[in-house]
């Protein structure tokens, strides 16, 4: 019984974090497109927001290890309010300038990506303190949370412009915040071996393999950055719009529900290990596909590479830096883990909006590919787990 209410609440949590997520970052072109911005100004943003995320997060994710420090859940609560503020500062300055508007929707970018990992590390710290809780699925409500947000805004954007953008970013991490209000989460005790300010090099000299794993990982989440923040530019000339780009998202969404609902099982047969390094060769067969589709017919069956590729990574690297790591640094590790994400999405940021505007949508494509294949060769080679 206690696993099960447990198990829904975070399931909760992680619907609404990737519905809050979702909004502020794959709708931000249509957003900031429609606010008079180029692509290269909106990955510039995406970029800038990503940035002062990986400076932050090291110093946050190494204060919030503290056995004094306040809990992850107060973070994840500061994190949702401050969004929420965001939202109401854009719905006051819609149509004011892009400039602003972009400043703004950064604002609530960097505190998106600043609480993922915190959002993960929620799940692991409760089962490290002897609570049972089935993360695979309850990260399985968070794929389902993407693919209702993708549905939901491309048909309200569509309908009536991508004004509804600052009312969803509002009531999404609206819902966010009381979702974390209401999960069951009180700090533990922590033996501080290594309380000290603890450097990136000491860090990561302690897991020489888990900082070449890193390397790879940002290298494949380019390839997943470029298509995910730049899909409205990839499905226009494919005959798609807002609506069709959110049906595309809810799709992708909702195929990685497979892969984290039967990760268990998965993990019976093969360790977490051996299904994350797997994950990198699905996520560059989806950005061939992607490249290769004449048409939104061909671009919707390439989501079936979905559950293998992000469905996959997303709950193997999880468990893989809980396993990895030692119990004082397991919330570092999974901070560095969403460091990649965000170098990637400040590297694919930059430049796939340059790119589009320089060789256009399938340029930026063909190195989606390169980097996936790179990335996917690296990751296998370190064997972090």
């Amino acid at each position: 019984m206690e696993k099960a209410r447990l198990t829904a609440s975070y399931g909760a949590v992680q619907f609404f974090f990737w519905f809050v997520y979702g909004t502020a970052l794959a709708f931000a072109s249509p957003y900031l497109l429609d606010c008079g911005l180029s692509n290269t100004e909106i990955g510039l943003i995406s970029a800038a927001a990503c940035a002062l995320s990986v400076l932050l997060q090291p110093a946050v994710s190494a204060y919030a290890d503290r056995e004094k420090s306040p809990s992850i859940k107060t973070f994840l609560l500061i994190a949702g309010g401050g969004v929420m503020v965001f939202g109401l500062f854009l719905t006051l300055v819609y149509g004011k300038g892009g400039l602003l508007n972009g400043l703004l929707l950064g604002c609530a970018i960097l505190l998106v990506q600043m609480a993922l990992p915190f959002t993960n590390a929620l799940a692991t710290e409760t089962i490290n303190q002897g609570k049972r809780l089935n993360f695979s699925f309850a990260r399985a409500f968070g794929s389902i949370g993407y693919a209702v947000m993708s549905v939901t805004i491309g048909r309200l954007i569509a309908w009536k412009g991508t004004a509804v953008e600052p009312w969803a970013l509002i009531l999404t991490s609206a819902c966010f915040f009381l979702s974390v209000m209401l999960f069951p989460f009180a700090k533990g005790r922590k033996e501080e071996h290594e309380k000290a300010k603890d450097s990136a090099t000491a860090f990561l000299g302690r897991y020489p393999a888990f900082a070449v794993t890193l390397a790879g990982c940002v290298l494949i989440y380019i390839s997943h950055v470029v298509i995910n923040n730049f899909t409205y530019q990839i499905v226009v000339p494919r005959g798609g719009a807002s609506e069709h780009m959110g049906t595309a998202l809810a799709l992708a969404g909702l195929l990685e529900v497979l892969a984290m609902f039967f990760f268990p099982a998965l993990t019976r047969w093969k360790d977490s290990g051996f299904w994350f390094r797997l994950s990198g060769v699905f996520f560059t067969l989806k950005a061939l596909g992607t490249l290769l589709a004449p048409n939104m017919t061909v671009f919707y069956l390439v989501q079936l590479f979905q559950p293998l590729g992000w469905g996959l990574m997303t709950v193997a690297s999880v468990y893989v830096v809980n396993d990895l790591m030692r119990e004082q640094d397991r919330i570092k590790g999974q901070a560095y883990m969403t460091m990649s994400l965000s170098a990637a999405t400040i590297i694919g940021s930059l430049g796939g909006g340059w790119m589009i505007d320089t060789f256009g949508v399938d340029g930026m494509l063909t190195a989606a590919v390169i980097c996936g294949a790179l990335g996917t060769a690296i990751v296998m080679i370190a064997r972090a787990k």
